[in-house]
């Protein structure tokens, strides 16, 4: 199930009462899709909420060759057809897998040359004219960038309708430009180590933006987390933040810590954004049949683990995708996972930004961005004209 199936239960639960989407026991998609027929008037021409006319250009980052960094250029601005929106892009943050991408260490559709960013926020200016597409307009947004097309660095970008979710009031632009990569992976993680019978989880990279809203998150679904960091000044960082269970990997009774934690809170299961070497650490510390789910690999490195572990120990490495286990998600689920983020981020947690850069500033700042990535996310401003 996609993003488009929750977000059209999301339409449909503001034009019915809840109550009587709660009572039908028959609600699928066959039925879903008559609904949506119903009300799909669609014709050739777009609907827009610009004031003058319809922009001719934009500016945004380029990406031409893998690991050579990027260009700010002009670019047409699209205009949305069926089943598109056109946002104007007020914030859209840099992630690891952008980064990733970035270096050509990142698996994807897109086709070089390309405007890169692979979320953002901001404010819909146009849509195609079709019932899903028009109920957007002039609603602010989070949204993801099209699988194979132009991403969210730039002044606005085209995609799909069906993967924009409306902002709650109270979310501001910035925050919610961070909705979806990162608060949708910590809920995913939460959801399979739930269903995997886990109470207690271990996360590396923990003071980064995802381990910190992990472990809250963690608290207020009733699992605990043990949290591993690099370094000592990220322990104090997480202890300033309430933070139950750390460790320091980069310790000299690392090891030994680590065993007694696995061993008293019972872990069997570890989300690791590092890989490398790390990974035959975390699978020592672990019990028989304990796992290990790569998210990542900041460490650039890679894994080398004694076949025993595997052979004798029934242990394992598997790997998590938060493309693939959004397409596996029923749309309940995923409408569920869409407020249960906001209603977090608005009342239990605010994204630390660190700074924020105009176009021109990434282009001279980007190598910047893994060192000190515990202080907070990097956000892209593509109005703001700073040099």
């Amino acid at each position: 199930m996609t993003i488009r199936h929750a977000y059209s239960l999301y339409l449909i639960s503001n034009l019915i009462s809840t109550s009587a989407l709660k009572q039908s026991k028959y609600l699928s998609i066959k039925s879903l899709r008559k609904f949506f027929q119903y009300f799909d008037y669609s014709c050739s021409r777009m609907k827009n909420i610009f004031n003058n006319q319809f922009p001719n250009s934009m500016r945004g980052l380029i990406l031409k060759e893998f690991d050579k960094g990027l260009t700010v250029g002009d670019l047409t601005v699209p205009k949305p057809i069926k089943g598109e929106i056109l946002v104007k892009i007020d914030s859209a943050p840099i992630n690891p897998s952008d980064w990733a991408f970035l270096r050509g260490l990142y698996t994807s559709p897109k086709k070089l040359p390309v405007v890169a960013g692979f979320e953002g926020s901001g404010i819909v200016m146009a849509t195609g004219n079709d019932f899903f597409s028009r109920r957007l307009l002039g609603k602010k947004v989070a949204c993801f960038a099209p699988p194979g097309g132009n991403g969210t660095w730039a002044e606005y970008t085209l995609t799909q309708a069906k993967t924009a979710i409306p902002l709650k009031e109270k979310l501001s632009l910035e925050q919610g430009s961070m909705l979806l990569v990162n608060p949708l992976s910590v809920i995913a993680l939460i959801s399979i180590a739930k269903k995997k019978g886990s109470r207690t989880i271990a996360n590396t990279a923990a003071a980064s933006a995802l381990g910190q809203l992990l472990d809250k998150m963690c608290k207020s679904s009733g699992l605990q987390c043990i949290n591993i960091v690099r370094r000592p000044e990220q322990v104090e960082l997480l202890k300033k933040s309430g933070t139950q269970f750390i460790l320091d990997s980069s310790s000299h009774t690392f090891k030994s810590e680590m065993d007694k934690l696995f061993k008293q809170l019972d872990v069997r299961i570890v989300f690791d954004a590092l890989s490398g070497a790390m990974v035959s650490q975390l699978l020592a510390s672990l019990p028989k049949g304990g796992e290990v789910m790569l998210y990542g690999a900041l460490s650039e490195q890679e894994m080398m683990v004694p076949h025993g572990r595997f052979i004798f120990e029934d242990k394992k490495i598997s790997g998590f995708w938060l493309s693939k286990w959004i397409s596996e998600q029923s749309m309940f689920t995923l409408l569920h996972s869409f407020n249960k983020v906001q209603k977090f981020l608005c009342s239990q947690h605010k994204i630390q930004i660190r700074n924020r850069m105009s176009l021109a500033q990434v282009t001279k700042g980007i190598n910047t961005y893994p060192e000190n990535m515990t202080e907070g996310k990097i956000l892209i401003k593509p109005w703001q004209y700073l040099s």
